[in-house]
């Protein structure tokens, strides 16, 4: 299953003024990654076979926190929270680890592994952990809109 959506980059202080106006200003800021392909695979793939558990996986793709809106879902995490979360989740999946729970997911015929999308979805991966990246590199916070 496909969603829509996207991951923006932006400063502590960027992301305290997106809040105070309830992220109405999303459209100014400039994209870092695409949200639109096989979230939900990617989330189901590492829920599973990662050991980590949902909420720990969760907030890769969805922040540590979020804001409802009626047409979407707003999730966002500070620098210090993305810094963590590169730490505590994503360096400890390498590529490599992420390809083996695709395969033992294949093995299981699980329905988030299908093989016609499996490069789709490790380039996916791939492109999550390098904004990731930037941004711990960049001190910068995240904004997740799916929807």
């Amino acid at each position: 299953m496909a969603l829509t959506g996207s991951l923006y980059k932006l400063s502590d202080e960027e992301l305290k003024n997106q809040i105070a106006n309830e992220f109405s200003e999303l459209e100014s800021l400039k994209e870092t990654a695409d949200l639109s392909y096989y979230a939900i695979d990617l989330l189901e793939i590492l829920n599973k076979f990662s050991g980590l558990g949902s909420e720990k996986v969760g907030k890769i793709m969805q922040g540590n926190d979020s804001f409802s809106s009626d047409d979407s879902y707003i999730g966002y995490s500070s620098s210090e929270e993305v810094k963590e979360n590169k730490e505590t989740i994503l360096d400890i999946i390498t590529n490599e680890k992420f390809v083996e729970f695709w395969e033992a997911g294949e093995k299981e015929n699980h329905p988030h592994t299908r093989p016609s999308q499996r490069a789709f979805v490790i380039e996916y991966f791939e492109n999550i952990k390098e904004a990731y990246k930037i941004a711990v590199n960049q001190n910068e916070a995240l904004i997740f809109r799916i929807g």
